[in-house]
């Protein structure tokens, strides 16, 4: 009896986690520029404007053949907090986190 529960006990928290990662939502972050002080580099400066925490922040960017991929940024960034990052090429496409 005591077995049952604790499987029991298992398989519901396994399923409130499933939940929740899949209510988590894709959002874009808002971006500004300004000219780096490294030589032909410009300096992005993400956003969160979202009003909560976002988390797992990645840099989108175009290789030559058109492809996205993802860079890492940071883990989490709070309300109205911003994160900067140079890129000396003109791969940059967007900033996206999950909500």
């Amino acid at each position: 009896m005591m077995l049952d529960l604790l499987l029991s006990t298992a398989v519901n928290t396994a399923q409130i986690q499933l939940v929740a990662q899949s209510q988590s939502s894709t959002i874009y972050l808002s971006i500004s520029t300004t000219q780096s002080t490294r030589p032909n580099c410009v300096t992005y400066i993400a956003k969160n404007t979202t009003g909560r925490q976002v988390r797992d922040i990645q840099v989108n960017r175009r290789d030559l053949q058109g492809k996205i991929y993802k860079s890492y940024l940071m883990g989490s960034l709070s309300v109205g907090k911003t994160i900067a990052f140079d890129m000396c090429d003109s791969s940059f496409v967007n900033v996206e986190a999950k909500q």
